[in-house]
């Protein structure tokens, strides 16, 4: 029988919590999002929350400011003796994903999950199938949306653990290195790092605390690239057609016939690099095909655009002109090759891991983050778990242990700081 969630279960919690508490707070805020936008940031709900943390990290007596792009940036001093330790940025984000509703998100908790799946509110199930790592989780409580909408653990989670780290920092218990904390924008359209400047963060490192389960070290990404075919036809009323007529969408089917033995992500898993078409627009006179081009190498990264390249001449050859046309521009890099230049901030990273006690599980991402671009720009910035699960829509959920190690991971990370110089 499927477990479900109670609301009374996590109100009695949260008593008791005041890290969940934290994030439970943020989640009622509908932070979604919005790609249609020409705002920043893209939805109203983000300067909200941001302005929500600000009053209280005030209170924490921390200087803090909110920017006009919604961007909240806290400045942490050094304690006393420690001014000299390399400097650490901290980044969650604001936004929830564009893909599912985070508007009135109801929180519920399930208590000591015993692995029998979880029946939601709305009558979707959480299972192994949908959920493979809920497998690992069994004996612990884990928050639930009702179904109707995603729960926001990407990224309030990340926002919680921090926020929950201004709160001890204040105390003046850790010892620590001069740290910022960040809470970007529009993470989930690709343009937080649009709005942060690494020169003025001035941090010799950074850690995103984004990722997934439970024990997560994000150290390489995908190299990123998006193209574009446009391919040309000819208008010509239909009566008289025949010898005339060029199906600008008709050529567009056949384009995508021509990449059939070009690996794609539903072929493709691990190391394996692909090429995906993601939106088709168009008619008769024209049709443009929008393209994301992925691979841990750049070397990889050219073969497929090679590919898109010759497959875009192979249907000139076809139509008997030069009907197609293709360009390319740049989205993110591989933080690989940024991050292996400094082994002693990655041994830091892993102390910390084991100070905490997680099992680490070092990552290639079949994807990017905040740290593939900030990396790049001369931040080195890998990536750490929250504990958040099946995130982006209505299965969305987080056990609450991996919360509190994503926080342990957090904490000893500023405390292994100090000691940087001496690993």
């Amino acid at each position: 029988m499927h477990q479900k969630g109670s609301k009374n279960a996590l109100a009695q919690k949260l008593n008791k919590d005041p890290l969940l508490k934290n994030f439970i707070d943020y989640v009622r805020f509908d932070t979604k999002a919005d790609p249609d936008s020409n705002t920043v940031p893209s939805s109203k709900g983000q300067l909200e929350l941001g302005a929500f943390i600000v009053e209280k990290i005030k209170k924490l007596n921390f200087d803090v400011k909110q920017k006009d792009t919604g961007v909240v940036c806290v400045k942490v001093p050094a304690s006393v003796g420690f001014e000299k330790v390399k400097s650490l940025c901290l980044l969650a984000h604001l936004d929830t994903a564009p893909d599912a509703s985070g508007k009135n998100v109801n929180p519920l908790l399930v208590e000591n999950y015993v692995g029998s799946g979880i029946e939601l509110e709305n009558g979707l199930i959480i299972d192994d199938k949908i959920c493979p790592e809920l497998k690992n989780h069994l004996g612990d409580d884990i928050v639930v949306t009702d179904g109707t909408t995603l729960l926001g653990a990407d990224d309030k989670a990340g926002v919680a653990v921090l926020y929950t780290l201004l709160e001890r920092l204040s105390s003046g218990e850790i010892k620590h290195g001069p740290v910022t904390i960040i809470f970007s924008v529009d993470e989930e359209l690709g343009k937080s790092c649009s709005h942060l400047d690494v020169e003025e963060i001035n941090c010799a490192y950074g850690i995103t605390v984004d990722g997934c389960d439970l024990g997560e070290f994000d150290v390489a990404t995908f190299n990123a690239d998006a193209a574009v075919v446009t391919i040309k036809g000819r208008s010509v009323h239909t009566a008289v057609a025949k010898g005339k007529l060029l199906n600008a969408l008709k050529a567009g089917s056949k384009f995508i016939d021509l990449l059939a033995a070009i690996p794609s992500p539903e072929t493709t898993e691990g190391l394996e690099g692909f090429v995906h078409p993601h939106d088709i627009k168009g008619g008769v006179e024209q049709c443009v095909i929008k393209f994301i081009v992925r691979s841990f190498t750049k070397d990889g990264l050219i073969k497929l655009e090679n590919k898109l390249q010759a497959a875009v001449k192979e249907l000139n050859s076809l139509y008997g002109e030069n009907i197609a046309s293709i360009s390319f521009s740049f989205q993110y890099a591989n933080m690989e090759e940024v991050l292996s230049q400094h082994p002693k901030f990655l041994d830091c990273c892993r102390k910390s891991f084991k100070d905490a006690e997680v099992e680490i599980k070092e990552h290639f991402v079949r994807g990017g983050t905040d740290g593939s671009n900030l990396s790049n720009e001369g931040l080195p910035c890998p990536n750490i778990f929250t504990g958040g699960l099946c995130c982006h829509g209505p299965y969305e959920c987080l056990p609450v242990a991996s919360l509190h190690k994503s926080y342990a991971v957090v904490e000893a990370l500023v405390k292994n700081m100090a000691t940087l110089d001496a690993l």
